[in-house]
């Protein structure tokens, strides 16, 4: 804006805020009002509280004090003697004022708004867009304008070589990263372990104990101790030869993938796996090692989920028992009215804690694996 500029702000500035306070001294100043030729005028006004005040009224040559509020005006006292005076002759002397200073700071204000226009950012831009006139001997530098950093991930080498560039190929590798996991739990004993925790959570009775978080942080323990020797072994034939640089990446998948698939097929039915392998329709399938991974782990899935309905009916039927003497014994008594989950709890809880039940639990669930 330049000098120029910020002088004329200021002037702006100052002269509003002296315009703004005329207006309000105009306005909570004496007003003449000529009501069938009695001048009436108010000379003072004091606040007394928020809804209420008092005022000096001028009427001819009498000055009331009358008391202002929102059911109306009272009349308190009349001024007489040397206090009448003193208010007569204050009016006067406001009344003498010189006219002329009321439009000073006004017309001072009008000229620094006048000067700040003349002075506003938009001339300047204006001025500024105007293209210099070109010198003789000199050139503008150009300015590179940046571009885009390019990404690019490959993955294997060779013929199967696979290459993601670009935002939509990060975009696809993030997601494929996410569902990893999800695909590494499929094709573990995490399934078979979780759902038969909750069976026996709901077989006791007790609606949030042990909480979700538990089970499933109890789920990946004992899927890392059924894990241990495939994972070692995935480690010997696969992860170190590719970190020692003997084999390649897809060799390495190759050869990492086969301990998961040995485990996953010792672990599924026959039936499941027919049906998988029907429906894929795959051909020239001459053994079990020649189906698909994913034919391999949905058929892994849906068997486990089986021996898990398996174990869960299992684990009911000594529960469900106690429920049924306890109901038979409060229906004998006439307890009609008490929940027989109430009585029965306690007694499940006990007989769970003395059989030694945990124990009990996850070593079935660990022998029950195939390895």
């Amino acid at each position: 804006m330049g000098v120029f500029g910020i002088i004329a702000a200021l002037a702006v500035t100052t002269g509003v805020l002296i315009l703004a306070l005329r207006v309000l001294r105009n306005l909570a100043g004496p007003r003449v009002w000529d009501g069938h030729g009695v001048p009436l005028q108010v000379l003072q006004r004091a606040s007394m509280g928020p809804r209420h005040g008092v005022a000096l009224l001028r009427v001819a040559d009498r000055v009331l004090v009358v008391s202002v509020s929102e059911s109306g005006t009272s009349l308190l006292t009349e001024l007489s003697g040397s206090a009448l005076q003193d208010a007569l002759e204050v009016n006067e002397g406001q009344d003498r004022l010189p006219r002329s200073g009321k439009w000073r700071w006004p017309v001072l204000g009008w000229l620094g708004l006048v000067a700040l226009l003349m002075c506003s950012p938009a001339a300047s831009l204006a001025q500024a867009s105007t293209p210099p006139p070109p010198s003789s001997g000199t050139v503008a530098p150009a300015i590179a304008v940046p571009s885009i950093p390019q990404i690019s991930l490959d993955l294997s080498d060779g013929e199967s070589e696979l290459k993601l560039s670009g935002a939509v190929g990060i975009v696809v590798f993030l997601g494929a990263m996410t569902l990893l996991p999800a695909l590494l739990l499929l094709m573990t004993s995490f399934t078979r372990i979780l759902v038969v925790l909750h069976f026996l959570r709901s077989a006791l009775g007790t609606q949030t104990t042990p909480p979700g978080q538990l089970l499933v942080a109890i789920a990946v323990l004992i899927t890392s101790v059924v894990m241990a020797p495939i994972l070692s072994d995935a480690n010997r034939t696969a992860l170190t030869p590719y970190f020692d640089g003997e084999i390649s990446q897809v060799e390495a998948y190759k050869l990492g993938i086969v301990p998961f698939r040995g485990f996953m097929l010792a672990n599924t039915r026959e039936q499941d796996l027919a049906m998988f392998a029907d429906l894929s329709v795959e051909e020239d399938i001459e053994s079990v090692d020649d189906l698909p991974t994913v034919v391999v782990v949905s058929a892994f899935v849906t068997s486990e989920l089986r021996t898990a309905f398996q174990i869960g009916f299992l684990i009911y039927v000594p529960f469900v028992v106690i429920d049924l003497i306890v109901a038979s014994v409060l229906m004998s008594m006439g307890m009609f009215m008490l929940p027989p989950i109430m009585v029965s709890l306690p007694f499940k809880l006990l007989l769970f804690v003395l059989a030694d039940g945990w124990s009990l639990m996850l070593q079935n669930l660990v022998a029950s694996f195939r390895v």
